[in-house]
């Protein structure tokens, strides 16, 4: 029996620029191993050679804003998309788990008996939201999710950067309660270097890292557990 039919019916979105570009091939590879072929990859060609990358800079406040925008775009043509049963926001600092991927079966079932529109990683903070990662299903209320984010859009756009410590999470964050939200289970991810379930870790997020050097030790030495 084929189990993991959830990723045929979905389709990946995600927004990258040249500075990310060791981690963004080592994430496509990685989509590539777990058979994912239906991908939205945005590539920035933003020219990033004198600009100071990392958490907070003005390079990093752009491509936050970015990725939403190209979300926003993504699912406005989500009535030529019905084919398409759920989207998934991903960024390109995430690894996923070949081991494990009939575990996909199982986050769909959670899904189906939950019933809620979107789907978000947890941060640290239990309560808050991380939006590296997330699952929107295509149903009724689409429509009430695309204009949550461009209200995102909007607010980032009238905030100082300053009040926004996490950018679009701090925004999402303050603004989650207007929406049909719950969390994937954390037995599915993995969190920097947590694991917290072994056996059915179906993706790793590389963060509380310093740069992408950093992310790719830690992407390694994750990859190294599931050998």
């Amino acid at each position: 029996m084929h189990l993991y039919i959830m990723l045929d019916n979905s389709l990946f979105i995600c927004y990258s620029t040249d500075n990310y570009s060791k981690l963004t091939d080592l994430f496509l590879n990685s989509l590539q191993d777990i058979n994912v072929n239906n991908i939205n990859h945005m590539k920035d060609d933003i020219d990033v050679s004198n600009k100071k990358t990392g958490f907070r800079s003005d390079l990093w406040y752009y491509c936050v804003r970015n990725k939403i925008n190209h979300l926003i775009n993504t699912l406005q043509n989500y009535d030529t998309l019905n084919n398409i049963k759920y989207f998934i926001f991903t960024d390109c600092d995430i690894i996923y788990i070949k081991k494990n991927l009939n575990e996909w079966y199982n986050l769909e079932i959670h899904i189906q008996n939950e019933n809620k529109d979107i789907y978000f990683m947890r941060e640290n903070n239990p309560h808050d939201v991380n939006t590296g990662f997330c699952i929107i299903q295509n149903n009724d209320n689409i429509t009430n999710i695309i204009n949550f984010f461009v209200n995102v859009l909007k607010t980032f756009d009238e905030t100082d950067k300053k009040n926004m410590y996490h950018g679009d999470q701090t925004i999402i964050n303050n603004l989650k309660s207007e929406i049909n939200y719950g969390f994937i289970p954390n037995d599915y991810v993995i969190y920097a270097t947590k694991i917290y379930n072994k056996k059915k870790s179906l993706f790793h997020h590389a963060v509380c890292t310093k740069d992408v050097n950093d992310k790719i030790k830690q992407i390694k030495q994750i990859k190294s557990a599931f050998k």
